[in-house]
């Protein structure tokens, strides 16, 4: 029996079965999040936890600093934290105060409570995103002052951000 015959279809063979399926696996789409998507999620993630802090007051009168605490009951939060996320929460002593700064690899975003005074403030960390910071929270804005001494040079940047007051 000549095997030169079935070189052609061992040929055929091999292609549909190592070659084609490649060609065909990369239209399926990407099973990772996207930028846009995971700098929403972030400043998602922040209103969710605001949220959750405000019924944490209403209930107990106090805010919480415990994250799991705030996770439990929220599945999107818990969800979202899997992006990842970085996420610092600190209560004021008395309870009557937090602060909570969420931030990923797309965007930063602070928020902090004191009674009827809410701070916001959200800086992009990426360009090019399709991600904007929400109506109502201000990008500190850095201020740089260079003084140049005979013998030093004194640079000092101070930032300022804008004070939301709610009703």
């Amino acid at each position: 029996m000549d095997m030169r015959r079935f070189l052609p279809i061992l040929l055929i063979a091999f292609a549909a079965l190592f070659i084609l399926p490649q060609l065909f696996k990369g239209g399926s789409g990407s099973k990772s999040l996207s930028t846009k998507n995971r700098g929403q999620l972030t400043l998602d993630a922040i209103g969710r936890i605001d949220q959750l802090q405000q019924k944490e007051f209403k209930s107990g009168g106090k805010y919480t600093d415990n994250l799991a605490q705030l996770a439990a009951r929220d599945k999107v939060l818990a969800s979202e934290l899997t992006i990842p996320l970085t996420v610092d929460l600190t209560v004021g002593s008395t309870g009557k105060s937090y602060l909570a700064h969420v931030s990923s690899d797309i965007v930063s975003a602070v928020i902090s409570r004191t009674g009827p005074t809410v701070f916001r403030s959200c800086r992009v960390l990426k360009s090019r995103t399709g991600v904007d910071c929400p109506v109502g929270t201000t990008a500190p804005t850095a201020t740089t002052v260079t003084t140049t001494l005979p013998t030093t040079t004194t640079t000092r940047t101070t930032g300022t951000i804008t004070t939301v007051t709610t009703k």
